[in-house]
């Protein structure tokens, strides 16, 4: 279990985009042997974008859904790793973050309609020595 908090309203770059601080939450197992390791997590966080007003707001709005969707708010992860000898294991993981759907008044009258969801697989062969 784990819990961190982004601090989006001091960090350097992201002022101008109007991001609120952001709590993240994480659970996640583990479950090991001495040849092999499943692991499956869930990780939850508010998107830090919110509806901007006015025609800055607006263009805000646009920057923020168009420019980079962070409004993704639930992750799942499943992966696990395979120990070939006690120097070489395999590790492969997938993570999906799913779909999600923000419409907010933009810069033309219609407003700005974002979906965003993403997936990603890892693999590797790690070596020790």
């Amino acid at each position: 279990v784990d819990y961190k908090r982004i601090n989006w309203s001091k960090a350097k770059g992201y002022e101008d985009f109007a991001w609120s601080d952001q709590d993240v939450y994480v659970v996640g197992y583990e479950y090991a042997t001495k040849d092999w390791a499943a692991r499956l997590g869930y990780n939850y966080a508010k998107s830090p974008i919110s509806e901007q007003a006015g025609v800055m707001g607006g263009l805000t709005n646009t920057l923020n859904l168009l420019g980079f969707p962070a409004i993704v708010e639930s992750h799942i992860a499943v992966g696990g790793t395979y120990n070939v000898t006690e120097q070489t294991s395999f590790d492969i993981a997938y993570v999906h973050a799913m779909e999600t759907e923000e419409k907010f008044a933009g810069l033309s009258p219609a407003g700005v309609t974002t979906k965003h969801s993403q997936s990603g697989v890892t693999a590797q062969v790690n070596f020790a020595f």
